[in-house]
């Protein structure tokens, strides 16, 4: 992709945008713009820009560092020179996307705004998220496809002090856990819809204060960005309300995990949908398969990105898991890794159960699509589907290994993946790679110390 067309300057494409913003700004008398990025982790960083001076920042470009991309979730920075290349603890610049500019409705006179980071001397930075997810998406398009997608984040509900849960009911759907908490939740839902999210439902699941707002699926880019947007609404508005809102995928050992289910299908460049075949009995065409075998040949290497802390990868440790620690697919079948739904024409699509409530969603984007084009494009052929429970022995396939719950594992086996680095990029695996070895550095220190309190201080507030 060319970086310079993306930079927003002063062509007429970019000054009708920036245009269209300052008459928003005027019209809704914002004062202030939180100007954000997503880092490595799907965590918000973010600037508080004064809005009569937004427009003239906003063509020179915000001036922020780029460590802040790296940070682990307990803002700890892996050390610099074990980087494979120079990165100085200088500045990029952070250029706006004006198409997410957002009046945010639960602070007065405040709007937010997605940025990307650029290098000083121009190029896009190779290991932004965002940046990696919109290159997979235009990868996409050059082979006649589009993604249709969201992501189904839960999220535990914890009193911001004491990290208590409002409930610890195991089994989900019951009335008590919604009435206990129902303004909040309320104004979760009245917060999403006013930042233009679709909410489908409100979920209570099984788990310690566990609870789920599903949105409905969007074109490319977007999805990630709804991702973005829908975390940002349910931090916010939890800790305005004396909540702690936790993305984190494993908070309580003893409790279900918090998953971050990717759903998604392909569409032509025209919008017709490609994964239904009607003549096929299983009703998945050809397209749908091939793409398929491509998830399942690239699980090892997307754990990482599914369950991307120490935190998170607790989960395949956990002796309740519905999902399997497996490769494998099913059809409508929860206790496979990955899940088919085949119900009509226009809903037919795969629930990519590896991914947790902690991921990223740009990442959670860009590997999806590296592994399923990598199985269209070399036409893999898909597994056989597995009939009865995906965590019995009887149903593993031939060679396919367990998901560790080992942070080591997980590193390992992207590393291994050489289709899917050369695929989402050097640029961005090598600095990521080097974040993760710190994160099991960090991890194993705590093992070896005997600091039990190490997945709840440094992953549970921040995630």
């Amino acid at each position: 992709m060319d970086s310079e067309k993306e930079v927003i300057t002063t062509s007429a494409e970019g000054s009708f945008a920036l245009a269209r913003v300052e008459t928003e700004i005027a019209e809704k008398g914002i004062k202030f713009v939180f100007v954000e990025y997503c880092d490595m982790h799907g965590i918000q960083r973010i600037r508080v820009v004064p809005a009569d001076v937004f427009a003239e920042c906003s063509l020179k470009g915000f001036m922020m560092t780029g460590m802040s991309l790296l940070r682990l979730p307990m803002r700890d920075v892996p050390p610099t020179p074990k980087l494979p290349y120079t990165i100085s603890y200088g500045n990029f610049r952070f250029l706006p996307d004006m198409d997410t500019f957002k009046a945010v409705p639960w602070m007065k006179d405040v709007a937010s705004v997605i940025v990307d980071p650029y290098h000083i001397g121009g190029g896009c930075v190779g290991f932004s998220p965002r940046h990696v997810a919109r290159t997979q998406v235009e990868r996409l398009k050059e082979y006649g496809f589009q993604i249709f997608s969201s992501l189904e984040y839960e999220f535990s509900v914890l009193d911001a002090e004491t990290f208590i849960p409002v409930h610890k009911e195991e089994y989900g759907h019951q009335y008590q856990q919604y009435l206990q908490v129902w303004d909040y939740l309320t104004e979760i839902y009245d917060n999403l819809k006013g930042m233009g999210l679709r909410v489908e439902q409100i979920d209570s699941e099984g788990g310690y204060g566990l609870y789920e707002f599903p949105i409905k699926p969007s074109l490319g880019l977007q999805a990630g960005d709804d991702g973005f947007w829908l975390k940002k609404t349910v931090r916010e508005v939890s800790k305005l309300r004396g909540y702690l809102a936790s993305f984190s995928t494993k908070p309580f050992t003893e409790s279900c995990s918090a998953s971050g289910h990717f759903n998604h299908s392909l569409r032509d460049l025209s919008g017709k949908m490609l994964f239904h075949d009607a003549n096929e009995s299983d009703k998945m065409s050809k397209t749908m398969r091939h793409w398929l075998a491509g998830l399942i040949h690239h699980a090892p290497a997307m754990v990482i990105f599914g369950c991307p802390t120490a935190s998170c990868l607790r989960k395949y440790n956990h002796p309740n898991r519905v999902t399997s620690p497996y490769p494998n697919w099913g059809i409508d079948n929860r206790t496979c890794s990955l899940r088919v739904k085949d119900h009509a024409t226009e809903n037919t699509y795969i629930e990519n159960r590896i991914f947790s409530a902690g991921s990223n969603p740009y990442l959670t984007l860009a590997a999806n699509i590296a592994a399923g084009l990598d199985g269209i494009i070399n036409e893999l052929p898909l597994p056989k589907m597995v009939e009865g429970c995906g965590n019995s022995a009887e149903n593993v396939l031939p060679g396919a290994n367990r998901f560790t719950g080992k942070l080591s594992d997980a590193i390992q086996a992207l590393e291994q993946d050489d289709v899917l680095c050369d695929a989402l990029g050097r640029d961005f695996i090598e600095p990521y790679l080097n974040v993760k070895r710190h994160e099991c550095v960090k991890e194993m220190e705590a093992i070896e110390s005997g600091d039990a309190d190490f997945y709840d201080r440094e992953y549970l507030p921040y995630l």
